[in-house]
């Protein structure tokens, strides 16, 4: 193909990733004005809520304590009249204590309670109408025998009177008990004070007034004042709005250099100084611009030799302080852990090359899936066999604690691979893993060409040879690791063994399960 046909095919791409990277811009102005308008949103709505249920509570014992009155003074008539079967008396009392006009309302949704309640109130401007004994809906003054004396209700006069659902009987210890029950879809307050008389000085109750009071006076009056303050609330809220675009507006300027800046790091320019302009929070961001700038670099190799080797938290750590990691050589303390998959040269000479990646990357996920879940450092892969090491590039009181936990969690984790991969008839392995505590020499190795940060020393090869001894499904801790480890885990205590490179027999310890209240 011809140069001039290729470096035209190359510009067509290139020119169609932009096209498709080149979304629609969000202004910072209506970003800001958006959580400013959320924000005043959430704050109203919390508001709202919290006057209201103060309202309401406030109205309620309001509207109780009326109620209480009237159906004492209610009582205190209507018990002298009661015994002298008064029947005018008690027809008046019953009639004067309830709501004068007698009109309820009728029930409507909210949508339509709200639109009467804005035109009435800020519109039409009606004169409130002031009504007697107003949500006092009914009053009944009951015998003794449970039948009806007077009522409001003239009709139900001697019949049987039936108490609301879920509403205690008064006795004649109560003072006045005021429940709530619910009728015909509306709520009502039952208010009930027993009729009390005395004779040879003894009190005895002949009868019983109730009163049914509307919860309805409340909820519309609370509404009112709710309506009213989210009117308030929303001038504030729009104006807020308007002052935030224009403020937004000066503070674009000076951020336009930022993004200039930020377009020079991503474009490979890490010589990049924005002049600075304000003396406000924008100059310290400009500062701190030209500061990330200058460290940009550095951090950016530090992170490109190390992200497939330590966990995502050790590598912020790393990030944070670059000058805390020494890639020379030092002698600390660390916890070293081997696996490897038993069987793999038989497994290699029944499988295809492929089939064999396939299977050791997959055993390979889960354990790296696991060191990183405990913090420790992927030294490397040689062949099926994981090197990891707890304790560099920072040491930690829990290092060797990680490390096995790291090691019972492979074992159960390929347990569980291995009876999914039972179920789908394909290969399953076992994997031996050693654990070995101790001082190491840590640094980078090799040549000027290659270089590998690792540990060395004795107590590398002492875990090394742990797992080569430890069969398929088992864990072989050394001695040191289980005195850090005991407090905490509970541990089986298994024959010494003899290790290449030790005169005397090495005591190996398997764990068997974490301590309870760890």
């Amino acid at each position: 193909m011809p140069e001039n046909q290729n470096k035209k095919i190359y510009r067509e791409i290139k020119n169609s990733k932009v096209l498709k990277n080149k979304k629609a811009k969000i202004k910072l102005g209506f970003k800001f004005s958006f959580f400013v308008g959320l924000l005043l949103t959430i704050i109203l709505a919390s508001v709202t809520t919290f006057i209201y249920n103060q309202e309401s509570a406030a109205l309620a014992n309001e509207v109780k304590q009326r109620g209480a009155a009237i159906a004492k003074n209610l009582a205190n008539n209507a018990a002298e009249a009661l015994i002298n079967k008064d029947d005018l008396t008690l027809s008046l009392l019953a009639k004067e204590a309830i709501q004068d006009p007698m009109v309820e309302e009728e029930n409507k949704d909210w949508i339509s309670e709200i639109k009467e309640i804005f035109y009435e109130e800020f519109i039409k401007e009606k004169k409130k109408e002031i009504i007697k004994n107003e949500g006092i809906m009914e009053a009944y003054i009951v015998k003794n025998d449970g039948t009806i004396a007077s009522s409001h209700n003239f009709k139900l006069i001697g019949e049987r009177y039936i108490l609301p659902p879920g509403v205690k009987p008064v006795t004649k210890n109560d003072d006045v008990l005021i429940q709530e029950y619910s009728k015909n879809g509306r709520k009502y307050f039952d208010v009930a004070v027993p009729l009390i008389t005395s004779a040879s000085g003894k009190k005895y109750m002949i009868g019983e007034v109730h009163l049914a009071i509307s919860q309805k006076i409340i909820s519309k009056v609370v509404l009112i004042a709710a309506i009213k303050l989210v009117a308030i609330t929303l001038i504030s809220l729009i104006a807020g709005i308007i002052m935030t675009i224009i403020l937004v507006n000066l503070m674009i300027k000076p951020v336009k250099f930022l993004m200039d800046g930020v377009q020079a790091i991503i474009n490979g320019n890490y010589d990049i100084q924005i002049k600075k302009t304000t003396r406000d929070e924008l100059g310290d961001l400009t500062e701190a611009f030209n500061g990330m700038a200058k460290s940009l670099k550095e951090k950016e190799l530090l992170k490109g030799a190390f992200s497939t080797y330590v966990s995502s938290s050790i590598m912020e750590e790393i990030l944070k302080d670059p000058k805390k990691l020494s890639l020379h050589g030092k002698r600390v303390k660390a916890t070293m852990l081997f696996t490897d998959i038993r069987g793999f040269t038989s497994m290699s000479e029944n499988l295809e090359p492929e089939q064999v990646v396939s299977v050791i990357n997959e055993y390979l996920t889960l354990q790296t899936d696991k060191v990183f879940k405990w913090e420790g450092l992927l030294d490397k892969f040689v062949g099926d066999c994981v090197m990891a090491v707890y304790g560099v590039p920072f040491p930690k009181d829990d290092d060797a604690y990680r490390a096995v936990r790291t090691a019972m969690d492979i074992r159960e984790g390929v347990e569980k691979l291995n009876a999914i991969r039972k179920r789908r008839n394909q290969i399953t392995v076992g994997i031996g893993i050693g654990v070995n505590t101790g001082d190491v020499v840590a640094g980078n190795m090799g040549s000027p060409q290659k270089m590998d940060y690792t540990v060395i020393g004795d107590n590398v090869n002492l875990a090394s040879r742990l797992e080569a001894n430890a069969p398929a499904g088992k864990i072989w801790v050394s001695e040191t690791t289980y005195n850090e480890t005991k407090d905490k885990i509970e541990y089986l205590e298994l024959e010494p063994i003899m290790v290449k490179g030790k005169k005397d027999p090495v005591k190996v310890f398997e764990p068997i399960k974490v301590k309870e209240g760890v």
